[in-house]
């Protein structure tokens, strides 16, 4: 942070926290996510960065890492956050940071306290209203330390399409030639698959790309059972990291994906975010009507100037 010297200690793990320019919103849809976690996966092979916990939300996502010296971790950061923000630009035709300068990040050595910072990681999508419990969301990766295809059937090979061969195929080879998936290439493996393949790719996906240690991970805890038994009865909490407070379910941004899935935007609901003025105003309009929500959700949806 500017004017501000960075806390760190080679024998403890660090707690990333990094958001949006005015907290707009950033993933509309699997394809943004995919981009992006691979993107990350891919950045912490390169540069040797012990993965301990990531977690995606709408607008931000917190890691938990763990790096030899200061600057390997800045650089890891700035690495993620510039290539996925030109991958985003390219493809919904903006221009312009997509993250805020500066990241947040917290010291956490001993056990309790990293158990602590790891609870807050996971629990992110649950206190923000998305899940009743952390192995619930997909997108911190906590049930994939358990299963390899937690949330889609087993991958029958001998009963695969073509289709979803081909896209298997597709992603060893990029995952062995340590490149991310671009968006290109996820909308190419993803069409026509049907619903359940659909799920099986994006399992297979996370699971070959996953980036976390679960060795060390899970030696903060007897267990994996143990592990999310202690995450879904302790939230967490983290008062180092000044994270800009909003009391506001991202229930909100959910149901305005959800909504966009009925308009024109349905197959690449990102392209919101460079739409003219006038169809976002309408679109703004026609949320505020349908959902329950605050205003200023809306305008970081849309990535509307914040009245």
């Amino acid at each position: 942070m500017r004017g501000h010297a960075r806390k760190f200690r080679s024998d403890a793990v660090e707690h990333i926290y990094q958001r949006t320019i005015h907290q707009v919103v950033m993933f509309y849809c699997l394809a943004d996510r995919l981009v992006f976690y691979t993107i990350f996966s891919v950045t912490a092979r390169k540069f040797k960065v012990v993965i301990l916990a990531l977690a995606l939300m709408f607008d931000h996502f917190h890691c938990i890492i763990a790096v030899a010296v200061s600057r390997l971790m800045a650089l890891f950061v700035g690495t993620v956050t510039s290539t996925f923000a030109r991958a985003f630009n390219r493809e919904t035709g903006r221009k312009g940071p997509l993250f805020c300068k500066a990241y947040g990040n917290s010291v956490k050595s001993g056990d309790k306290k990293i158990r602590t910072g790891l609870a807050y990681n996971f629990n992110n999508s649950a206190e923000k209203g998305l899940f009743d419990k952390a192995e619930e969301d997909r997108w911190n990766l906590l049930a994939y330390l358990n299963s390899d295809h937690p949330f889609s059937e087993e991958i029958q090979y001998s009963m695969a399409s073509q289709e979803l061969l081909s896209a298997l195929s597709v992603v060893r080879s990029d995952f062995d030639a340590c490149k991310y998936l671009t968006y290109k290439r996820i909308y190419s493996i993803y069409e026509g698959l049907s619903a359940k393949e659909t799920e099986q790719l994006t399992d297979f996906i996370i699971s070959l790309y996953l980036p976390v240690d679960k060795e060390r991970l899970l030696s903060y805890y007897k267990d994996y059972d143990s592990m999310v038994l202690a995450i879904n009865s302790n939230t967490g909490s983290e008062y180092d990291i000044k994270e800009e407070y909003d009391p506001a379910s991202h229930r909100d941004f959910q149901q305005m994906v959800s909504l966009l899935s009925k308009s024109s935007f349905a197959e690449r609901p990102n392209r919101i975010v460079t739409a003219p003025l006038e169809e976002k105003l309408k679109i703004a309009k026609y949320l505020q009507a349908n959902l329950n929500t605050s205003r200023n959700h809306i305008c970081r949806f849309l990535h509307l100037p914040m009245e």
